[in-house]
C-alpha cells in the first residue's frame, strides 16, 4: 500500500475537515455542511459525508488529500507530509520538513487576515459611500440614473466580500 492510500485508510474526511475549518455550519444524519474555505459565501455549501468532500459552490469534489492540497495551496508530497504531522501519524519514514508545514500555515492564516482586512475596509468605505449619498439628496437623484447606483445597491445589499489574492495586494502596495 502506497503511503497516499495508507493515510486515506487512517483518516476520515470529516476529522481532516473539522481539523482545519472547526466545527460545522450545520449537522445532518448523513453529514456536515461547512462555510467554504475557497470563496466568501453566507450559506454552506461545502459538504463532508461518508462519501467524500463535496464543494458544492464550485461543483468539486475532494479527498483528504486533494482537500488538503487546495487548502494549504501545496502539493500532494506537502499535503502528505501536512496531514502526518498534525495527526501524528508515522507514514513517512524520513523526518518531516516541520519548517516547511510551519510557512504554509503561516501563509494560509495570512491570507485570511488579509480577507477580513479587505471585508472590513469595504465595508466601512461601501457605508460611508452610502451615508454621504443620503445626506445629499440632489445628488443622489442625479446617481440613481446611473447604472452605478444599482451596482451599488446590489454590493451593498448583500455585502458582497471582495476576494483578492495576497500576491495582488503585495503588488498594489509596491506602487
Amino acid at each position: 500500500m502506497n503511503k497516499f492510500a495508507e493515510i486515506k485508510s487512517l483518516l476520515k474526511g470529516g476529522e481532516v475537515v473539522e481539523r482545519y475549518l472547526g466545527l460545522p455550519h450545520k449537522r445532518t444524519s448523513k453529514g456536515s455542511w461547512y462555510i467554504s474555505p475557497f470563496r466568501s459565501e453566507k450559506t454552506a455549501s461545502f459538504y463532508v459525508s461518508e462519501k467524500g468532500i463535496h464543494d458544492f459552490g464550485s461543483s468539486e469534489h475532494y479527498d483528504i488529500i486533494s482537500f488538503v492540497v487546495k487548502y494549504f495551496n501545496t502539493d500532494n508530497y506537502n499535503a502528505l507530509k501536512i496531514l502526518c504531522n498534525d495527526f501524528g501519524l508515522p507514514i513517512l519514514s524520513q523526518k518531516e520538513d516541520r519548517q516547511t508545514i510551519h510557512k504554509l500555515k503561516a501563509k494560509r492564516e495570512m491570507e485570511r487576515e488579509q480577507r477580513e482586512k479587505q471585508k472590513i475596509l469595504f465595508n466601512s468605505k461601501m457605508q460611508k459611500l452610502c451615508d454621504k449619498l443620503q445626506e445629499n439628496q440632489k445628488l443622489l437623484k442625479i446617481f440613481e440614473k446611473t447604472s452605478y447606483f444599482e451596482t451599488l445597491k446590489i454590493l451593498y445589499d448583500k455585502q458582497v466580500k471582495l476576494e483578492v489574492r495576497f500576491e495582488q495586494m503585495q503588488k498594489i502596495k509596491r506602487y
